[in-house]
């Protein structure tokens, strides 16, 4: 029998930080149960050893041929049922290897093995709260099966039951210290929770035991760039491609760690963006298609919104007003879902669209048979390079138009990405350079900001020595900024620095961050690191922070939003990089562009000046919120037909028959 269901079996293919698919290992085929006639008997065995010959041969049409013979003359024979299943679910055919597997279960109610294949099975359909019953059932089977506690916790990790994955994954490592995929699994829940130095732990560890495991390397480099370590990040990242040369997830993590380095120029953030492309995307030399889409210029477009974080993420906090303000006798708006967990973020989404699909658990060829089906006329990408994108899905080109925005602060690299959606702050004019999409510029930025609705009041701060703050990525605070930073800090005598990150609570990452402050020169009673807290718990912190630095040359995008919106200013330092003008725009909108520096030493006379001004600072404490609610940037009827006179330009210019061209949006 194919047996795929154990991850520490080393069969079990593993994707991501976990195995979820179905295994690659070859069939051991058991006695078939006697039935019928000795004639018939041996036509059964004959047929099912021939099925299962071929299978381990990698003659799948063969092998399915025969199999499916065995059936015929035995419907309930219930190791072909299981070997059948797997086969289907190792071609793509979720739906049926569940079926088959399911059979197969019912035939052999007492068999761990066949619980653990209809678990694989259950899971790759999206079935999830099936899948943990079978493994339970195939755990109480056999309860010192290492691998079946690996699998269920890599299950319940991406369920969000994160706890529960923890212990399962202490027990398979229990079980079986020498299998390298537990060992990275139980490290992909530890990071979930922000416990870098414990997972980084587990991955080397799985390294030690298996030094040509890129996923493993991929997962260190995870954890090393939230640890603040970029180089040696983008050091594990390179080994990962190295064993892996198609491994497009980790390359794509690679891409987005770059965009944080003040090392990486922008020409070749383009060059390693295109030569993404080029490695996984075909580099434009996909088929050409066809579409049937009918080629009426103002007729009412289907656009399809593509994100993992269709929730309580960036993402889904600026989605959301926009697809609550669409004008829907314009536009029909789908949202294909790539995400594991939903909040109420995603509740209130799918209230507001006209249609949802689940793209999580089904393989890019069918996503993109569904999108095709659906008549989507633009497809935009709402990620990026970021954790959990679909870009190989948009390198099918399952749209006759494809954008990407939102998500990602530049250029995807995609030949198959018609139109990148940025503003004219992000992307001045010349700097369309830096970008393989055709740009299209919004007239009113490219953002339209939705304020939670549980944000606390604006509290004022109390009287007491300036303090500064950043609640951004800590990664994003590389030593440059670091070395700014503390400039600042001694430009303003007894003021203090706070900064405020999930990641902050890893005890090698406090240590990187205080030992680089204090080596560029800050003593230690002047910097608090903070961890992680609830969103809301969060939010209120604001009313410690006078002053918020942005960082560069990644700034902030969200977390700018909310330190306005929590009446805190925010100084920021543009460069040439897309990613540095987010802020900038934002200040721009609330007429702020004083804020904003034109070289290091602006930026600390602009911090220094502010913190000595307790006037403006109480002024700006007290506008900041009403004068952000009254701008396009938490104005969703004013923003929304922007982004829709977007879509109707590059919609004009496919039915006419040209190429995708950029083009700047007339204001409102």
């Amino acid at each position: 029998m194919l047996r795929p269901d154990g991850a520490g079996t080393g069969d079990q293919r593993i994707v991501g930080k976990g195995g979820k698919g179905f295994g690659r290992g070859g069939p051991v085929p058991p006695r078939p149960a006697p039935v019928g006639s000795p004639a018939l008997q041996a036509r059964l065995a004959a047929l099912f050893g021939a099925a299962v010959q071929a299978h381990q041969a990698g003659r799948i049409a063969e092998a399915e041929l025969n199999y499916r013979k065995v059936l015929e003359l035995n419907p309930g024979h219930a190791e072909t049922l299981l070997n059948l299943g797997i086969l289907s679910g190792q071609t793509g055919r979720s739906a049926e290897a569940a079926s088959l597997l399911g059979r197969a279960v019912a035939a052999r109610k007492n068999e761990p093995s066949f619980h653990r294949n209809y678990a694989v099975a259950l899971r790759s359909v999206g079935r999830m709260d099936e899948a943990v019953a079978a493994w339970r059932k195939a755990i109480a089977l056999a309860p010192a099966h290492a691998g079946a506690y690996n699998a269920l916790g890599d299950l319940l990790r991406d369920m969000g039951r994160v706890d529960e994955a923890i212990s399962l994954g202490r027990r398979s490592v229990a079980l079986d210290p020498n299998d390298p995929v537990a060992h990275n699994n139980l490290g992909a829940a530890l990071q979930v929770q922000d416990r870098l130095t414990e997972a980084a732990a587990c991955y080397r560890r799985a390294i030690a035991l298996k030094p040509d495991f890129p996923e493993a390397h991929n997962n260190l480099g995870d954890v090393l760039a939230h640890q603040g370590e970029l180089r040696g990040a983008i050091a594990s990242y390179d080994r990962a491609l190295a064993l892996r040369p198609t491994y497009a997830e980790a390359d794509s993590r690679r891409l987005m760690w770059l965009n944080y380095s003040s090392d990486v120029p922008a020409e070749k953030l383009l060059a390693e963006h295109r030569r993404w492309d080029v490695r996984h995307a075909g580099g434009g030399r996909a088929v050409a298609r066809s579409y049937p889409n009918g080629r009426d210029a103002e007729r009412r477009l289907r656009i399809g919104y593509v994100s993992a974080h269709l929730r309580r993420h960036p993402v889904g906090f600026f989605l959301a007003k926009v697809v609550e303000a669409h004008d829907r006798s314009a536009v029909e708006v789908f949202c294909y879902s790539h995400g594991a967990v939903d909040d109420d973020v995603t509740t209130r989404l799918k209230g507001m669209v006209d249609h949802w699909r689940e793209i999580a658990m089904i393989p890019d060829a069918e996503a993109a048979a569904m999108i095709a089906r659906d008549g989507i006329d633009i497809l935009v990408d709402l990620s990026g390079h970021t954790p959990g994108n679909q870009l190989t899905l948009f390198a099918m080109k399952p749209a006759p138009v494809q954008a990407s925005w939102l998500g990602y602060p530049g250029t995807t690299g995609l030949s198959a990405i018609d139109y990148l959606v940025m503003d004219a702050t992000a992307v001045p004019p010349g700097a369309e350079r830096w970008c393989s999409e055709a740009v299209v510029r919004l007239p009113l930025g490219r953002f339209c900001y939705a304020p939670p609705e549980y944000a606390p009041d604006v509290a004022t701060p109390p009287d007491r020595p300036v303090v500064f703050g950043s609640f951004n990525h800590a990664t994003k605070v590389g030593p440059e900024v670091i070395g700014l930073w503390a400039r600042v800090l001694e430009a303003t005598p007894g003021s203090r620095l706070v900064m405020k990150w999930g990641t902050l609570t890893d005890p090698t990452a406090r240590a990187h961050f205080a030992d680089a402050f204090a080596a560029a020169g800050l003593a230690p009673e002047r910097l608090e690191l903070r961890g992680y807290s609830p969103h809301v718990d969060m939010l209120a912190q604001y009313g410690d922070i006078d002053i918020a630095l942005d960082p560069f040359p990644f700034c902030g995008g969200l977390t700018s939003c909310e330190a306005l919106w929590m009446g805190v200013p925010v100084v920021t330092l543009p460069g040439e990089r897309l990613a540095s003008r987010q802020t900038l725009g934002f200040l721009q909108a609330l007429g702020l562009e004083d804020l904003a520096a034109k070289d290091e030493a602006d930026y600390v006379r602009i911090a220094a000046t502010l913190a000595a001004d307790g006037a403006r600072r109480a002024e700006l404490r007290a506008t900041l919120r009403p004068r952000m609610a009254a701008s396009p940037l938490c104005d969703q009827f004013r923003f929304t037909p922007t982004l829709e006179a977007a879509y109707r330009g590059m919609w004009r210019r496919w039915c006419a028959g040209e190429a995708a061209a950029g083009f700047d949006v007339p204001a409102p």
